[in-house]
């Protein structure tokens, strides 16, 4: 199997630069990010690796980080997860669902 790419490019004085990078199979998920999400993704990557680098965050940041986004991805890889999650969301839209508070005092919280 080939190993999956991504293209990455940036637009500087008018100038477009793109590059297709090879990606490491320990980061093969993103292939199931939506594209506004991987744009997201690289965002935050970008912010976050700026914090690290002036020493306001640090590694274990970082792989939290890179944990919950590929959880992201792993929802989106599963077509039946998304469905779900896109049925409940029209339910909440249309105001059915319970408050969390009366769902608290039915399990005993």
């Amino acid at each position: 199997m080939e190993k999956p790419k991504l293209v990455v490019g940036h637009l500087i004085s008018g100038q477009l630069f793109v590059k297709s990078v090879t990606a490491s199979k320990h980061y093969d998920w993103h292939e199931w990010l939506e594209p506004e999400e991987l744009v997201e993704f690289f965002e935050e990557l970008l912010e976050l690796v700026t914090r690290i680098s002036e020493g306001k965050e640090n590694a274990t940041t970082l792989s939290a980080f890179l944990a919950d986004w590929r959880e992201t991805a792993l929802i989106n890889s599963e077509p039946d997860v998304l469905a779900d999650i896109a049925e409940a969301e029209q339910e909440l839209d249309a105001g059915g669902g319970k408050p969390w508070s009366q769902i608290k005092k039915e399990i005993g919280l």
